[in-house]
């Protein structure tokens, strides 16, 4: 790197690191997501909607489960499509059945 253009950076006040100089919290928002499309989560059935799906959570994402299920089965499902905090999913396995 040549004098001149190092010169240059250090007058460059747009340079400087303001997130790191901020006292204010940084959250790093590219790990938001932390599924994907084809995912295999494990979750328990809390409740089912008008439509017969099961309903669970799972961290911060409201889990729809397509398939047999009630209130109280653990499930192994399989992430169809993920819409903000709302994920579809297809049941993949019953590990328990709640009697």
């Amino acid at each position: 790197m040549n004098r001149r253009r190092r010169q240059a950076e250090r007058r460059n006040i747009y340079n400087i690191d303001l997130h790191r100089l901020s006292s204010y919290p940084t959250y790093n928002r590219d790990k938001g997501n932390e599924l994907s499309k084809g995912d295999i989560i494990r979750v328990v059935i809390g409740d089912m909607d008008g439509n017969g799906m099961g309903i669970a959570s799972y961290k911060k994402f409201r889990v729809f489960v397509k398939g047999e299920v009630y209130p109280g089965d653990k499930v192994e499902v399989r992430v169809e499509s993920i819409k903000g905090n709302s994920v579809i999913g297809k049941l993949e396995r019953v590990e328990e059945r709640r009697s």
